[in-house]
Parts: C-alpha cells; sequence; structure tokens
C-alpha cells in the first residue's frame, strides 16, 4: 500500500508541481487549496502525512490556516503526522508549529531533495514497533528542549535554525539506537518462536513420560512466555 499524503497550499502552481513530483515518488497524493476542501478530506481519508501550508486564509479571516488544520487534527486525535510549510522561516515560527504537535516544519523555498528527505525521516519514525508511542516521546522530548531555547537563546534566527537542525540530528541518532534495540527483539522474537515451534513438532514424536518429552515441553513453554 502507497504511502496517503495530503497537501495543503493555496498556490495552485506549486501544490500541482509537488502533487505531480510525490506521486511520481509512489505516494498517494491528495490535494486542497483552500480549508474548506481540506476539512472535507481530513473527516473522509485517512492520512499518514499531512504537508500544510502555514499561511493559506483560515478560520474567521486570519492568515495562518495551517496552524488551523493543525490544531483540527490534533483535536481530533488523528495518527497523521504534520509536516509544516511556511513562507515565514521564523525560529518562533517552527517553535509555534512544533508545539501545536507537528512533527517538523520546512521553509519556502525549499528543494524537492529537502521535502524528500524530512518525509522519509517522518516515515521512519512511523515505522517503529511503537509508532504512537515513539512519536510520542518524541515530541515530548522536543517539546522540553525547545523550551529550553526559548526561554535562554538570544541567538539571531538564523543560528537558532541551525541549533534546531542540529537538535533534530541528535534525537534522530537517539531514536536510531532505540530501533536498533527494537531489531534485535524482533529477531530474538522470531528465533523463540521458532525454536516453540520446533519443540511441539517433536513433542508429537516423543512419549509424554520420556525425560526428552518434559525437556521439549519446558523449552517450548519458556519460549512462548520469552515471546
Amino acid at each position: 500500500m502507497p504511502h496517503k499524503i495530503l497537501l495543503v497550499d493555496d498556490d495552485l502552481d506549486l501544490s500541482t508541481m509537488l502533487e505531480s513530483v510525490l506521486k511520481a515518488d509512489e505516494y498517494e497524493v491528495d490535494s486542497a487549496q483552500e480549508l474548506d476542501t481540506a476539512f472535507k478530506l481530513i473527516a473522509s481519508g485517512e492520512y499518514e502525512i499531512m504537508l500544510l501550508d502555514k499561511n493559506i486564509p483560515g478560520i474567521n479571516g486570519n492568515s495562518e490556516g495551517g496552524l488551523d488544520l493543525l490544531k483540527h487534527v490534533r483535536a481530533l486525535g488523528l495518527p497523521s503526522e504534520v509536516i509544516m510549510m511556511t513562507g515565514d522561516p521564523t525560529v518562533e515560527t517552527a517553535i509555534e508549529a512544533m508545539k501545536l504537535g507537528a512533527f517538523d516544519y520546512i521553509s519556502k523555498p525549499f528543494s524537492l531533495k529537502e521535502l524528500r528527505l524530512k518525509i522519509r525521516r517522518l516515515l521512519q519514525y512511523r515505522n517503529f514497533v511503537n509508532p504512537e508511542y515513539t512519536i510520542g516521546f518524541y515530541r515530548s522530548l522536543q517539546g522540553k528542549m525547545l523550551d529550553v531555547v526559548e526561554r535562554v537563546s538570544k541567538m539571531s534566527d538564523g543560528a537558532l535554525h541551525e541549533a534546531l537542525l542540529s537538535l533534530n540530528d541528535e534525537i534522530d541518532k537517539l531514536f536510531a539506537l532505540l530501533k536498533e534495540s527494537e531489531r534485535i527483539i524482533l529477531v530474538e522474537r522470531e528465533a523463540l518462536s521458532h525454536i516453540a515451534t520446533l519443540s511441539e513438532r517433536l513433542k508429537t514424536s516423543l512419549k509424554k513420560k520420556d525425560e526428552k518429552y518434559e525437556l521439549a515441553e519446558k523449552i517450548s513453554r519458556l519460549s512462548n512466555n520469552r515471546v
């Protein structure tokens, strides 16, 4: 099944180009240029990823419809993850979006390579054994670090932007270790399941009073308990 993406941007030319590129990358893509259409698509479809333009006409005439959509997605408790697109690339904009529940943000103009990398990064996080817990923990860790950045930093926007990128890299390293731990656990689980199956097969060829039967029974029980 292809990964499903919702793209919301009121720039028709950019939206059409991005939709074409993402479909060529074998994603399933729906797009909208205004809030009402986006709300309808969100109500009718389950999207893994939403690419939301922050600065589209919003609710009650505001100019931050992307944030309205982000709040809506989080209020509904949808499992979709959001990458916020913004032509206002200040650190405050990034922090605001991520504190409202965006997974990441990207500043316009951006390269297709940068967008692809951010989408792949997000999909890697969604590929954990327990993605909800993993991404929730990611958000919690990122939020605490952003609080520190807001309170103590007096860097320029450029320097803070680089600091946030560095922060993402460090968080990714932490979760890479977690992913490797998960891989080891899954390999162990598969091996134990195989051992349990072989033990059950062995039992069928042994008599119940045989010591080997009791050993096979014990191995099967312990393997299943570990699984």
